[in-house]
């Protein structure tokens, strides 16, 4: 599979994997979203992939990213995996 050109924004662009996990455990996201956040943003899977695996559509996955990005940087601020 190819790699997508995911677009992480920038305060959460150096997080690694392990910390990606934390933020999904610690967020308690719902099952979808933490798979989008494994499959996406960690896997860099095209979305379209993602939304396929996941039985959703694409549109659904771009709609629920800003939400995605603001949950793990607050999680992640509380963790002080990134600052404020």
């Amino acid at each position: 599979m190819a790699s997508a050109r995911v677009k992480i924004p920038a305060d959460l662009s150096g997080l690694l994997h392990s910390e990606w996990e934390r933020v999904i455990e610690e967020t308690r996201y719902s099952r979808e979203d933490a798979e989008i956040v494994r499959r996406y943003i960690v896997g860099k899977l095209p979305q379209i992939d993602v939304a396929v695996e996941l039985d959703i559509a694409r549109s659904t996955i771009t709609r629920r990213l800003p939400q995605i990005y603001e949950r793990a940087r607050q999680t992640a601020a509380k963790l002080k995996i990134i600052e404020n």
